[in-house]
This record gives C-alpha cells, structure tokens and sequence, in this order.
C-alpha cells in the first residue's frame, strides 16, 4: 500500500510536468497567433524625382567637369502627399556611359528616409583625375526602394575636359603711383595672368625686394582660389626707397605658385630712379566678358604706343564684334572651340580707330560675344548712322570671330556665339552685311574679316570631325564703295599669332597702322599684311594668305586711299 502511494505520487507529479508543457506549448501558439495578427498592413511610398532639379555643379564654375576637379549632382526626391507610407532605406545606383574614363563615383548611395508629402534634396559626389578627357558623360540615377516602389531611372549629360595646363606669369610692372626717388615710398604694381589653357588652382604670389634697405610699406603676399585661362589680376604694393641708397634702379622679384607647382614662373624685374606712371593704359578684356575693359595688359607689342591723329573724324563710324566664347552660349561645344584672342582683337580695334583714325567713341559701336540679335540690331545701327548723313558717311567694319560656310550652298556666314556649327545658316550672311552696309551711299566702306569660311579655325572648328577637311566658300562681292580686306583665301584657315595674342590677320594690321603712324595708304597696308601673314603664318606650320575684294566703282582709286583724304 505504502509503495502504491509513492507511485501514485509520481504519476500525478509526472503528469503536472506534461500539463505545464502543453499549457506552455498553447500559450506561445497562441501569442504568434497573435503577433501575426497584430502585423501592420504595408503602406508603400509614391516617389518621383522632381522634374528639372537634377544640377550639376562644377568645382571651378566654368559648367564643365575639367580633369582633376570635385564635383556634384544634385537631385530633389518627392514622396507624393497621395502616398500610402514614408520612403525607407533607400539606395541611389549610379551608372556612368560615355566619357567615363578617370571619372569616379559611388556606385551605391545610402539615402535618408522621406516621409509622406516631403521633398528633400540629396548630392552625388563625382570627382575627375588627370586621365578624363574630351567628351560627354552620361550619368544614370536609380533609387532603389526596398518595397519596388522607386521612380524610374533619370540621367544627366556633363561636358568633360581633358586636363588642360595652367600658364602662371607676371605679364608686366610698372610704377602706379609716386615716382622712385631715394627717401620716398612709391606704389609698385605688377600684373599675373593665367596664359595657359586649363584652370590654376590655390594660386600664391610673393613680392621679394632684393635690394637691400628696399622695404615694403604694404602686405606682400597675395593668394586666390583660381585664376581661370586669360584671368589677370592687377597687385600692388606700396615700397619705400632709403635715401642713401647707392644704386640706380631697384629690382623685383616676384615668386609665383600654384597647386600642381609646375605651371608659374619667377618674375625678375627693376625699374630705374626717377621713374613714373607710365601714361600709356594697359588694357584687356575683363574675364567675364561682360564687353568692358579693365585697366590690365594685353601682351602684344601693338597694343601700346598707339599713334594718335591730329584731327577728329565727324563722320566716321564703325562697328566692331569680337566673338570668342562660344562654348558659354552653346552647351554641345567646349572651350577648345571658341576663338582665341577675338575679345583683345576687338578691343585693340576700338583703341586704333579711335585715336589713330580719329572716330569719335560715340561713333563706335563695340561688341563682344554677340549673338545673332545682337550682332542684326548693331549693323542696322551703322546703316543708319550712313542715312543720317546723306552720302557723306565713311563706315568701317570689323569682325573676329568664327566663320562658316553653308554646306548646301557654301554661302559664307559670320556666327554669332549663340550659334553652332550645325547650323551655319543661322548666323550672319556676308551677304547680309554688305547688304545693309550699301543700303545708303558712303564716301567709303572699310570691311575687315578676321575669320576665315572654309570650316577651319584658329583653334578648333565648330564643325565636328572637320580637322583636315575645309571648303571653298563662294565668293561675295561688295557693292558701293566699299574694300574688303580677308585674312585668309580659299580654303585656309585663320590662325593666331601665339607670341603676341592677336590674330595673325589683326596683328600686322595693326602693327601696320602703328609704324605708319597714320601716314598709310590702302594698297601698301595690304601689301604689308598680306606679305607678313604668309610668312608668319608659313614660320609657324600653317599657310594663311590675306585677300582684298574690292567694288568695282573704285577698282582704279583704293590703293590711294588714306587716312587724312
């Protein structure tokens, strides 16, 4: 009895054990039953990347991604206030086509969550190297939402840039105010410019007086961020001289830097005692060109030393375009395609035919990087500057810039930057402009043309593939009494003159114009030209020759034509 006790105990004891299991066993059924119920539905976003807010932007500003430079793609991401849930644990993939080579991206992108009815903007990093080159880069962006609910891939196009060198130099000194006298401070100004083709980043400069007891009286270290190609900037400092200094001149020394620290040079100069401001200004383009000119050098030896005319010429008139940056106003194009020097052909123009041809500046119209508006509306001023006078007009007109022919007519057009080579037609017809250059009768038409209408350029051609291939443009003959003189003939191209930063065609022109001193005559000024183009041009590897057309009505009498008639 006592043992069927203790086994009943175990039975029951045995038997609590299993119940506790089950009981345990239905419990945990029953709280996944009930987690499973408790599930919330899934609410998937609605997301669309907003239209027109994809942006690149470049490290240097110039709306390229150069060789060597940091930028970014921007892009606003919207989840629709219709959207059923927030936007989480996003990825942006990122693929590249086309110029990709030495561009680098981040492949996947973690993103930040958007919530319902937000729009929030988000970056992708791209950073070039030193082997990126000529082209178009494709960017692709694909948000990826872990549910499928992302927008559909979007891409992008960016012009890229090979790497192009910088060009460091100090271009020219001179004393800006006082005069160097011993025991006097004066104020010595120094100009550096970016005569390279490529960007110069983290630019020093240091002004060294190596002159003992030469001291200066003002900061002689100067740092920029950037000095983009043809940039000058104009520095001073204020020095003093000892007054029992034994020499006659004082030397400069200026140290010059650059982030890659192989494209600046060391500038060493002096300037004697007694020396002062020198009256002639020193003037080039301003770097944004805006059409003004600010008091920096060119770097030509004709653009100094200007002769001048003894008399004002009432009814002179002239029209001057210098068209050289068209890769700004045409995103297909880069800066390899616009024209080299154009702006200081231009405004080296205004300086001669103001002072030497003696044309009053109200009479002269200048313009830089014209378009085609601007470039009509110009020379119907000058057509009706001639009508106001009744016959008694003389009229000049000068053009640098691209050229082009029609490819169905081989008709000539001057272009304008805001057109490209496709579409030659869309410029200014020679044509054209003789047209409303002889729509009133002149004592005299002048039409200077540094361009050429063969395709070729100075630098690159706004035709692709155009490189050793070149038309013959029909020849346009002018009217009334007007002589036209043409920096190249036939099929040539135009090119520039390197060490003096004009156009070959320009540059003897004026150099011309300076030795005559205004003594010139029609027929020897293109004698000079022509003569020292073709061998210049031919010293250099091209083959350029100037041509004159000339009216019919004074084909006896251009020759003889001067300043003074």
């Amino acid at each position: 009895m006592r043992r069927f006790k203790q086994y009943a105990a175990c039975f029951w004891a045995v038997l609590a054990v299993n119940m506790m299991g089950l009981n345990a066993q239905v419990e945990a059924v029953t709280k996944k039953s009930m987690t499973i119920q408790r599930r919330p539905v899934i609410a998937p976003p609605q997301l669309s990347i907003v239209e027109g807010s994809m942006r690149f932007e470049d490290g240097n500003g110039n709306g390229y991604l150069d060789a060597n430079e940091q930028a970014t793609l921007t892009y606003k991401l919207n989840n629709a206030p219709t959207a059923l849930g927030d936007a989480q644990g996003m990825v942006c993939e990122v693929r590249l086509e086309g110029a990709s080579s030495g561009v680098t991206v981040s492949e996947q992108i973690r993103i930040a969550d958007v919530p319902r009815g937000a729009t929030m903007e988000f970056v992708v990093p791209i950073q070039s190297s030193m082997k990126t080159k000529d082209g178009e880069l494709k960017v692709f962006l694909k948000i990826q939402e872990p549910l499928g609910f992302g927008p559909p891939e979007q891409s992008v196009n960016i012009q890229t840039l090979e790497f192009r060198q910088p060009e460091l130099l100090v271009v020219d000194h001179r004393v800006k105010e006082g005069e160097i006298k011993r025991g006097q401070a004066f104020t010595y100004q120094f100009l550096v410019r970016n005569k390279g083709e490529g960007f110069a980043y983290d630019v020093r400069c240091e002004l060294e007086l190596i002159d003992e007891g030469v001291q200066p009286l003002s900061t002689q270290s100067f740092k920029f961020n950037q000095l983009e190609p043809g940039q000058v900037k104009e520095l001073w400092v204020s020095v003093i001289v000892p007054p029992d200094y034994p020499h006659q001149e004082v030397q400069f020394k200026v140290v010059l830097d650059e982030s890659l620290g192989r494209y600046a040079d060391t500038f060493i100069g002096a300037l004697p005692l007694e020396a002062m401001l020198d009256q002639t200004m020193w003037q080039v383009p301003t770097s944004d060109g805006g059409g003004s000119a600010s008091s920096v050098f060119f770097g030509s030896d004709v653009d100094r030393n200007i002769p001048a005319a003894k008399k004002t010429s009432e009814q002179r008139f002239a029209l001057i375009i210098g068209n050289e940056k068209y890769a700004s106003s045409n995103p297909g194009l880069n800066p390899t395609q616009d024209v080299p020097y154009a702006e200081a052909d231009a405004y080296i123009m205004q300086q001669y035919l103001e002072k030497l041809w003696g044309i009053p500046k109200e009479n002269i119209i200048l313009e830089t990087n014209a378009t085609k508006v601007t470039m009509e509306r110009s020379l119907a001023q000058l057509s009706n500057f001639a009508a106001a006078l009744e016959g008694e007009a003389e009229l000049v007109f000068y053009y640098s810039g691209h050229g082009l022919p029609s490819e169905a007519t081989k008709e000539p057009f001057l272009i304008p930057v805001d057109v490209d080579g496709d579409a030659p037609e869309l410029g200014l017809s020679l044509a054209q402009v003789y047209s409303e250059l002889g729509k009133t009768p002149t004592l005299r038409t002048t039409v200077f043309l540094d361009a050429c209408f063969s395709g070729g350029a100075r630098n690159e051609s706004l035709i692709a593939g155009m490189k050793g291939l070149a038309r013959v443009p029909e020849e346009v003959e002018a009217g009334g009494n007007a002589v036209v003189f043409a920096s190249s003939s036939g099929n040539q191209s135009s090119g520039v003159f390197e060490g003096q930063e004009h156009g070959y065609f320009t540059y003897f022109l004026l150099k011309y114009m300076q030795e005559s001193k205004g003594k010139l005559s029609y027929g020897d000024m293109y004698d000079y030209v022509r003569k020292e183009v073709k061998l210049q041009s031919n010293r250099d590897g091209r083959d350029q020759e100037p041509s004159v057309r000339v009216a019919p009505t004074i084909i006896n009498e251009w020759r003889s034509w001067g300043l003074d008639d």
